[in-house]
């Protein structure tokens, strides 16, 4: 390890992809990255291997070695004891994985101080110093993807709670005994906003025989096929559909825009924050969804806190979790 250097390796672990990265901590910039599958059949073993992977490929790209770095940061689409450097579940990966030392792993791997967080709550870390929270004292950051995740950031610095899972926005109950969320729980706004319930409401409306592009769009689409992971409907077809003006995926994305709205209503009455940053893959793709769940979310919130707050997109865009992931490695070096 080099206890001057500036750079540090962020690995941001989601429901479909891994994507690590080299990043100077001096600005935030990325130098080089690397990109995986991820699988929900995967072990504990075989998870970890992933992650080695893309760590040291985008080592390769970036032409480090890992001494030259301060550490690692990864950050987990799961519940995580940061503490311990455990991962303690993963509901939109493999539900067999359960108290990983993914930290320890980490520096036995590379032989870096390393560090281990929820995904979204490194996305807020990278969105602090870099991206749309800069100079932001009180915000909400929520991105969706797989799933949909929060990270409340206050009076500067990340809300953890007594658990760990403040900010967990994804899980609010929006429809009492409503659908089956991958963590157990019904009613969930995981279930009715996250790509993989997009993904849920298209192919049972394709079942039943309704229109789309989406067949032309996906030719090997399964209307019958899960919709979790790797099976979900990518954000750029979501939008290409969209922007193509097809009925049925523009019905489901506004839809899941009013759920989020919904969600987001909740969090601005509760939380009163001033600003909410949305990110992840169909934010960024799709811009129906963020269009759709502003509206929703100024119109079902109190005024006041309506009015005030800001509603925009990640600075950072996909980068926002492997620059927290690296700033999170970085602080590992104490």
């Amino acid at each position: 390890m080099s206890p001057k250097s500036t750079y540090a390796l962020g690995i941001d672990f989601g429901g479909t992809k891994l994507l690590a990265a080299v990043v100077d901590l001096s600005n935030g910039k990325v130098v080089a990255t690397a990109k995986k599958k991820t699988s929900a059949s995967d072990g504990p073993e075989e998870l970890m291997a992933r992650v080695f992977d893309v760590g040291e490929g985008a080592l390769k790209a970036a032409k480090f070695k890992p001494k030259e770095l301060a550490g690692v940061g990864v950050g987990v689409a799961g519940q995580v004891d940061a503490d311990r450097g455990l991962l303690l579940g993963t509901p939109n990966l493999s539900q067999a994985i359960v108290d990983l030392p993914m930290a320890k792993g980490l520096t036995d791997h590379f032989g870096l101080p390393a560090a281990l967080a929820n995904d979204v709550q490194i996305a807020a870390l990278g969105e602090e110093r870099f991206g749309a929270g800069t100079g932001i004292a009180d915000f909400l950051c929520v991105f969706v993807g797989t799933g949909i995740g929060g990270a409340l950031v206050r009076d500067g610095a990340l809300m953890t709670g007594a658990a760990g899972t403040a900010g967990e926005i994804g899980h609010l109950v929006i429809d009492a005994g409503g659908r089956l969320c991958g963590c157990g729980g019904h009613g969930h706004l995981e279930a009715y906003a996250s790509r993989t319930a997009i993904t849920r409401s298209l192919l049972g409306d394709l079942k039943r025989g309704r229109p789309s592009l989406l067949r032309e769009l996906v030719p090997d689409l399964d209307p019958k096929a899960s919709p979790q992971g790797g099976t979900a409907l990518r954000s750029g077809v979501l939008a290409r559909a969209v922007e193509a003006g097809d009925e049925l995926v523009t019905e489901a994305i506004v839809e899941a825009g009013r759920y989020l709205g919904l969600g987001l209503a909740s969090a601005i009455n509760l939380l009163n924050p001033q600003r909410i940053v949305l990110g992840g893959g169909v934010i960024e793709a799709v811009d129906l969804l963020f269009e759709a769940a502003v509206r929703t979310a100024r119109r079902e919130a109190l005024p006041t806190p309506a009015q005030g707050v800001e509603i925009v997109k990640a600075g950072l865009g996909d980068h926002s979790g492997v620059v927290g992931a690296a700033i999170l490695g970085g602080a590992a070096a104490g």
